[in-house]
C-alpha cells in the first residue's frame, strides 16, 4: 500500500475542494441566466390596446355652488341649451326638493374642442337668497352629459 506523504495530501485536498458541484453549479447557472438577457425574443402583449381614459368620467358640474341632486336637473337643460340653433334664450331650471334654481344662456356660436361641440354659456344660480352667475365653456356629449371648462365667475360685458 502506498501512503502518500504531506505534501501530496494537501495537493489532494485542495483538487478535491475545487471539484465541488456547488460552486461550479452556480457558475453556469450564472453564465446561462447572462446569456439569455441577450437573446431578444418577442412576446405577446398583456396589455389592452385601449387608450387610457377611454372611460369618460363623469362630468362634473360647473360650480361647487351646484348640488349634486341641482346638477342632476340642470344638466339636461344645459345640454338643451348648448344644442339650440340660436343663442341669448334663456333656459330654466329649478329644483323643488332643494328650492334652488337658475337658468343657462347659451352667448356665442358653436366650436369644436376635443372632437366635441361647444359653445360659451353664461349660467344663474340661485340657492336661497343667494344669487350666482357664472361664466363657462360646455360641450354637449351624445349621452346627454355636459363637459365644462373654464368655469368662473361672470365678469360681464
Amino acid at each position: 500500500m502506498i501512503i502518500p506523504s504531506k505534501g501530496q495530501r494537501d495537493g489532494f485536498r485542495l483538487l478535491a475542494g475545487a471539484m465541488r458541484p456547488g460552486p461550479v453549479v452556480a457558475l453556469a447557472f450564472s453564465a446561462l441566466a447572462l446569456a439569455a438577457c441577450s437573446i431578444s425574443m418577442p412576446l405577446p402583449s398583456f396589455i389592452d390596446n385601449e387608450p387610457t381614459g377611454s372611460i369618460a368620467p363623469k362630468a362634473p358640474a360647473p360650480s361647487s355652488a351646484f348640488d349634486s341632486r341641482d346638477w342632476r336637473i340642470a344638466q339636461p337643460v344645459l345640454a338643451a341649451s348648448l344644442r339650440a340653433p340660436d343663442h341669448g334664450e334663456p333656459a330654466a331650471w329649478s329644483n323643488p326638493e332643494t328650492g334652488d334654481h337658475g337658468d343657462f344662456v347659451a352667448v356665442a356660436g358653436s366650436f369644436a374642442r376635443e372632437g366635441q361641440s361647444c359653445r360659451a354659456f353664461v349660467a344663474r344660480l340661485v340657492e336661497g337668497d343667494d344669487a350666482k352667475t357664472l361664466q363657462a365653456v360646455g360641450c354637449a356629449r351624445a349621452s346627454g352629459e355636459v363637459a365644462v371648462y373654464d368655469a368662473s365667475p361672470w365678469t360681464g360685458l
